[in-house]
């Protein structure tokens, strides 16, 4: 896990203008989000075969409301990079039998917090330097 500096970390603004602006940048509010604190991802490495993920991850915290609710304020925590390397093959616990292979299909990740190349950090920083101008612009024509 890489930490990156940015203007958006400590900003607030609503859900939906937020999610929004996310979204049209690329950016995946993860699945596993709480009421209280989430993800938003984007996959860095879109040419490759997906065997190795990196993300640019932006965390939130919901000051006000909960996530994923119109009346719910997000506040932008500092963004980072990270990549998993997933396991070869299937994984043996989701093999174990039709009901359980149905509900933990997916294997864990190898190693969750793998060694990060400069050329995804470079890649990130460029991803939060557009997001930066985009949420600027939007603050502007409020």
């Amino acid at each position: 896990m890489i930490p990156l500096q940015s203007s958006l970390e400590n900003q607030e603004g609503d859900f939906i203008p937020l999610d929004r602006l996310f979204n049209e940048e690329g950016f995946v509010l993860g699945g596993g989000y709480e009421y209280d604190h989430g993800y938003y991802d984007k996959g860095l490495d879109w040419e490759n075969d997906r065997e190795h993920r990196i993300y640019l991850r932006i965390p939130v915290t919901a000051v006000e409301g909960s996530i994923g609710t119109r009346s719910a304020t997000l506040r932008i925590g500092q963004p980072f990079v990270l990549k998993h390397i997933y396991q070869d093959g299937g994984n043996q616990q989701a093999q174990a039998g039709l009901i359980s292979g149905s509900v933990n299909q997916f294997a864990e990740p190898a190693d969750k917090d793998a060694k990060v190349n400069a050329k995804w950090t470079e890649r990130a920083q460029s991803e939060i330097n557009q997001l930066e101008r985009r949420f600027q612009k939007e603050l502007q024509q409020r």
